[in-house]
């Protein structure tokens, strides 16, 4: 097993740039649409509540993803893979609608869903052999299949 100290706990956040980048974009989309179609539609049109809802949602868990990623939160895939569905949802209602700003964020979000998906499926960068140091608690959920098995050895 190999030796931990301070300096190989977090991983490089260049790592994971582009997931972050990712999720930082997908909050903007989701803040900028929300707005225009406040502005257009308001809160009457059908199903425009029921967007305006999942674009606030949606804005906020990629907020918090981005912060939990970037400060390397033991808790970040755990968070990814809440916001991977969150994204999903937001993204395919944004496609029932045929505004300009509701289509572009819709693939946006679907894209963000799948980055998501995929970061939260990594194994963690710690070390080869790819889990946290001793000492570190092991939420339910928080490894994948493979890691768990690994961490058995």
């Amino acid at each position: 097993m190999p030796e931990y100290s301070l300096e190989n706990i977090f991983y490089p956040i260049d790592s994971y740039g582009r997931v972050l980048r990712t999720v930082q974009d997908c909050e903007a989309v989701c803040e900028n649409t929300f707005t225009a179609v406040l502005a257009r539609y308001g809160h009457h049109q059908e199903g425009r509540a029921m967007q305006l809802q999942l674009l606030r949602d949606c804005a906020d868990i990629c907020t918090l993803t981005a912060k939990f990623i970037a400060r390397c939160s033991m808790f970040a895939r755990h968070l990814a893979a809440l916001c991977a569905e969150i994204c999903d949802v937001c993204g395919k209602h944004c496609l029932r609608h045929r505004d300009h700003e509701s289509q572009h964020c819709g693939r946006v979000c679907l894209n963000c869903a799948k980055e998501c998906r995929s970061f939260a499926g990594m194994p963690y960068p710690y070390s080869e052999a790819g889990y946290p140091p001793p000492g570190y608690a092991d939420p339910a959920g928080m490894y994948t299949q493979s890691e768990q098995t690994e961490k058995k050895k």
